[in-house]
This record gives structure tokens, C-alpha cells and sequence, in this order.
């Protein structure tokens, strides 16, 4: 969805749920709620959020967060704007809860010739660590301008954009948002809406030798694929879901990538602001290791929104 029409159906939201969502820009831990009813089981364990402020500290504009990707081996967090933007971080724990967040240093990303990355070239919405020949490289997946390319540490890019053929059909404002490794496939990405011809609530998976996946959609009103992470020997989906005058929803989902083609797919936890979560529109998804995770909200550089970053542990199968 076009970022500024999503902007203004959240805004709407916004009002119409009297307030739900705070446009105060604050730096720390919150509490994002949880079933009102306490009827059912919580399917997660939660391990913090931090609402992040909406610049850094030397006044860099921090928004529009698209994706994360996190080094096991340094402990750094990566995070990139649908801006072009690239944010280096540390992440402290105490006792287990997220309590804060160091960005270290920012980066524009750059094209070939080094220039800077301008509309609509810059729309960059997923992002996974890997390493090639020795060397950690950060791979980012680009909307309206639909393409997948390399890029060093510091947003430099490494090699030329590819265009893979699973790319054709993609919608506008609805390709590529999800990118992650897979065990056995390498590197996996997912198209956020279903492409030209494809079933309702239909998208399209695919590695980046040619194979593809078809993946359903969750049935919440406009739900589309927004990030993955790995999840053991399947992958964890993230899922947000929004209408005007309907319930914001976030699903979490594990995806098994079938041999021919198809997937099976069995959502772990489903979360509504109509049951009481503070939510907001979560984008971006990435592995802290074992079975814990981080998710962040794309705030769109509406007041009316926040940047959350919101740490989570799947159960165990």
C-alpha cells in the first residue's frame, strides 16, 4: 500500500479508536497491553518494548522503519527507513527485558556511481544479514522501483540490482517486503500482495535461483506480508492486516516451504487493537536467536504514530 495512503487510513484509525496510538514522541519501555478479556491464553512471552524517539541524538530524522536484521556474532541491530536510511544499533537487556536502544551511527544508501538514493528508488522495505566470501553484506529489497541489491555495512552497494522473474506482476506499492535465509532455500522473499493473476489473498515466495512458492494470506480484512525471519527449519511471517473502521491486526505465522511449491501455513498469534494491544503498523521482523524476536513499527513520519520496537519469544513447536 502507498505509504502516504496507508498514513492517512491510520490516522483515520487513529481517531476513531479515541487516541489508542500516542503521537508523543518518547524514548523507553511501554507496555503494549494484551487481551482486555484475559480469556485467552497468551500465545507469546513478551520480553519489552521501547517506543523509539523521532530523531536520533546528533537530529537525524528516525521514522518509516522498514525492516530489521540483527549479527548474532557482533550483537548489532540493523534497521532501515522506506527512506533509504540505514541505522546501525545496540540493544540492552537487563533480566532478560529490552530496556534500550544505542544507535551507534547512520548511513544513506548509495547507488553504483555513490550517489544517494532518491525517490522512488529509495523506497527500501526488507533487509537480511549475510555473509559472501568472508565479507557481512546486507541484502535490501526496494518497492516501486521492484528490486533486490547488495549493499556493505555502511549502505554502500557490493554488486549491480537484480530483477528476478518472480518480481513480474508484483503490484506497486506491494512488492517486495520480506526478505530472510531459509535453511535449505537461501535466501527467501515474499511480495506483500498477491501479483497480477494471482488468487485472492494469494502472494508469491521465492528464492533466487527461480523457484517459487504460492502463500495465503491471512483472512484479517487487507492483510499483507510485511517481513520473515527464520524460524528453526520453517520461517516466521509477520502480517499486518488494516482497514478504515476495522481493527488494526498483527499476525505472527510459521510457513513451511513445501518441494512443490506450495506452503503450509498455521498462525501462532493473532493480535487486535480491538482486544486491547497497543499497536501499531508493524513492519519489520528479525531472529535475535533461539526462538526470540524483534518487530518494528513503520511510523510513516505521522505524529499520530510511534516507533515501536517490541521483543517477543515464539514457543517452542
Amino acid at each position: 500500500m502507498n505509504n502516504r495512503s496507508l498514513s492517512r487510513l491510520l490516522r483515520l484509525a487513529v481517531l476513531f479508536y479515541s487516541g489508542i496510538l500516542s503521537g508523543c514522541a518518547q524514548a523507553g519501555p511501554i507496555d503494549i497491553g494484551g487481551p482486555l478479556s484475559g480469556s485467552r491464553p497468551e500465545p507469546l512471552s513478551w520480553c519489552g518494548t521501547l517506543k523509539l524517539a523521532s530523531e536520533t541524538a546528533e537530529g537525524i530524522p528516525l521514522g518509516g522503519l522498514s525492516d530489521l536484521a540483527y549479527d548474532q556474532d557482533t550483537h548489532t541491530l540493523y534497521m532501515v527507513s522506506d527512506r533509504g536510511r540505514l541505522y546501525r544499533a545496540k540493544l540492552t537487556f537487563v533480566e532478560g527485558q529490552l530496556t534500550n536502544l544505542n544507535i551507534k551511527d547512520t548511513h544513506r544508501l548509495r547507488d553504483t556511481k555513490g550517489r544517494l538514493l532518491k525517490m522512488p528508488h529509495a523506497d527500501s522495505e526488507a533487509m537480511a544479514l549475510r555473509e559472501e566470501d568472508g565479507q557481512k553484506q546486507l541484502l535490501i529489497g526496494f518497492e516501486e522501483d521492484h528490486r533486490i541489491q547488495s549493499f556493505d555495512l555502511e549502505g554502500h552497494p557490493t554488486a549491480p540490482p537484480i530483477h528476478p522473474s518472480a518480481l513480474d506482476g508484483a503490484q506497486y506499492n506491494g512488492s517486495i517486503e520480506a526478505l530472510t535465509a531459509h535453511p535449505a532455500y537461501g535466501v527467501i522473499a515474499g511480495l506483500e500482495s498477491p501479483p497480477d493473476g494471482a488468487a485472492e489473498k494469494t502472494t508469491r515466495l521465492f528464492d533466487m535461483k527461480g523457484k517459487q512458492w504460492s502463500y495465503q494470506l491471512a483472512d484479517a480484512t487487507q492483510s499483507g506480508l510485511t517481513s520473515m525471519a527464520p524460524l528453526g527449519d520453517d520461517l516466521l511471517a509477520l502480517e499486518r492486516a488494516f482497514k478504515p473502521f476495522h481493527p488494526l491486526i498483527i499476525s505472527l505465522r510459521r510457513v513451511t516451504l513445501n518441494d512443490d511449491g506450495t506452503t503450509h501455513v498455521t498462525t501462532i498469534a493473532q493480535l487486535s487493537s480491538s482486544e486491547g494491544w497497543l499497536l501499531d503498523n508493524f513492519e519489520g521482523l528479525t531472529s535475535l536467536g533461539g526462538n526470540r524476536y524483534l518487530m518494528v513499527s513503520d511510523d510513516n513520519f505521522n505524529k499520530l504514530q510511534s516507533t515501536l520496537l517490541t521483543c517477543f519469544e515464539v514457543p517452542e513447536q
